[in-house]
């Protein structure tokens, strides 16, 4: 019942943001309120439960990725730094903002997640320098700056004109933080 439940939750997120109501996931699921609570006896504890899921879904994805022997170091690097629960590939990054504005417990839980979750991707950084792949350089700088370009990326979302998905703004970050932004000759 429990997954059923996140499911359903995970789904009316995906069409309607953070404002769906207990009542209006309850009537999806074709139970009562009254049960609904009796899992989850608040909103505040799904949405948490959803976002415990997809950190471990992250955790797992990004597992793989650094176990997969067929990847190079830079593609691990690449595909690490773009990961995004399924479940989250396409939402707008306002979701985010709500998430910050109205769940400030789940949002203090994702940010502990995005600034402590960097040892793995420090390895690569550092496996990448020593094949050469990579220049030195200071990856505390590097974490920093992805960091806070993915919280401009959030407060950019509170704009009206702002449609970009967090894949799309992930993707692009990790694309210029990794490459730079000079032409290449030739």
């Amino acid at each position: 019942m429990r997954d059923r439940i996140v499911e359903a939750a995970s789904h009316e997120i995906r069409r309607r943001g953070l404002r769906f109501t207990m009542g209006d996931l309850a009537k999806r699921l074709g139970m009562s309120t009254k049960t609904l609570y009796g899992v989850f006896p608040s909103k505040d504890e799904l949405i948490a439960e959803i976002l415990n899921k997809a950190i471990a879904e992250l955790q797992h994805k990004e597992k793989e990725i650094l176990n997969n022997a067929d990847l190079g170091t830079l593609d691990k690097l690449k595909k690490c730094l773009i990961l995004i629960p399924a479940d989250f590939q396409f939402i707008e990054m306002q979701l985010i903002t709500e998430l910050q504005r109205y769940y400030p417990s789940q949002w203090d839980q994702l940010d502990q997640f995005l600034n402590k979750q960097w040892d793995s991707i420090t390895e690569l950084f550092h496996e990448g320098i020593n094949q050469g792949l990579l220049r030195s350089f200071n990856t505390k700088i590097f974490i920093d700056l992805y960091v806070g370009g993915f919280y401009r990326l959030i407060e950019d979302s509170a704009a009206p004109k702002s449609s970009i998905t967090l894949h799309e703004g992930l993707r692009d970050m990790g694309e210029i933080l990794l490459s730079g932004i000079i032409k290449k000759e030739g």
